[in-house]
């Protein structure tokens, strides 16, 4: 199954924009700490369509010129090869008026494969792309994400993938990056109390859940097969802080024998700005198809892959009827690590 996010996500995916706004301190950190020389080289890995991205940038180039005016500055957008690579590159290019005249470029190849030359980055980014998983790990089932199925033996699977994954990522980061690169990695994760994206701890509904209802209903309905309905999985995983960490505390793995270490950690939670904005003005409608919208932004290609458009889109007619149906009962709050490295000798 190929992984998109839908057209337009950055217009849909109001969470993710505040997720990197909370890291831009530490982006700011990470360009404060390279040396001086005649060239960088920063890159977004699994930027989707870049257009959340675009303050971050603006503030990154900003301080790294100011520090050094005489470097010159290329910036290289980064996903998958299903990811709409032309709008990436015309949310890059709005870097380009900015001085000092960034170069901008697009990589279509995957981050789970090089990028760009060993030894060549200043500074590498990444923010919620690191959770998808390269691989199916098996069937799940009984639910439509492995974290709320309660398959234990599924978990088992999706966790040996994603941690797989992650050390795959590490690896191959920590050869493009220079010595004394930086990378910061800004996941969606899960907190020590089990929370996570779509699952705040019962303070409301618990999205992924929800999702599974109706994925199920329809299978209920005679609308999908029964296959259809197994094979309607999300292929994510959240991880946990110490599973971010452990290839950088394990000295046998490629990425810590190429150098990279761990600066800092911390957790960061980004409440769901679309229900903020229903607590304030009490517009139900509004907050049903923005609620909806985001979350179909990262998952329809899940359910469409099994079952096609048409069903995909009865899951998100559904969805948004139940979100409109009970507003106070619903919240898409955000669980993010932020994890921050350098590269030594």
């Amino acid at each position: 199954m190929a992984i998109a996010m839908t057209t337009g996500y950055s217009a849909q995916t109001e969470g993710a924009l505040l997720c990197i706004e909370a890291a831009s301190d530490w982006a700011l950190t990470c360009v404060d700490h390279l040396a001086a020389q005649s060239s960088h080289l920063l890159i977004d890995y699994g930027a989707a369509d870049g257009g959340t991205a675009v303050g971050l940038w603006n503030q990154v180039l900003d301080r790294l010129h100011a520090h050094q005016p005489n470097a010159h500055l290329t910036l290289i957008g980064n996903d998958l090869p299903s990811n709409d690579n032309v709008a990436l590159a015309e949310n890059l290019a709005l870097q380009i008026p900015r001085p000092p005249q960034p170069t901008v470029l697009v990589s279509a190849r995957s981050f789970y494969e090089p990028s760009v030359a060993p030894n060549s980055v200043s500074f590498g980014f990444s923010a919620t792309a690191m959770h998808w998983l390269s691989a199916s790990p098996g069937p799940l089932n009984n639910h439509i994400h492995v974290l709320a199925s309660g398959n234990a033996e599924a978990l088992q699977r999706f966790q040996a993938q994603a941690m797989q994954d992650w050390n795959r990522i590490l690896e191959l980061r920590s050869r493009e990056l220079q010595l004394g690169g930086r990378l910061l990695t800004v996941n969606l994760s899960r907190d020590d109390a089990g929370r996570y994206l779509g699952h705040n701890g019962g303070q409301t509904r618990h999205v992924l859940d929800q999702l599974h209802l109706i994925w199920r209903d329809l299978a209920e309905d005679g609308l999908i097969s029964e296959e259809q309905y197994r094979n309607g999985t999300v292929l994510n995983f959240y991880k946990s802080p110490e599973e971010f960490m452990a290839p950088l505390k394990d000295e046998t793995s490629a990425a810590y024998r190429n150098g990279l270490r761990l600066v800092d950690e911390r957790t960061v939670y980004v409440p769901c700005p679309y229900r903020q904005r229903w607590n304030n003005n009490g517009d139900t409608a509004s907050f049903a198809a923005a609620l909806m919208a985001t979350i179909r932004s990262w998952s329809r290609h899940s359910f469409a892959s099994a079952a096609g458009d048409a069903a995909a889109d009865m899951v998100f007619a559904r969805l948004q009827q139940r979100i409109a149906e009970a507003p106070s009962e619903w919240s898409l709050d955000y669980v993010e690590h932020h994890q921050m490295m350098e590269k030594v000798a």
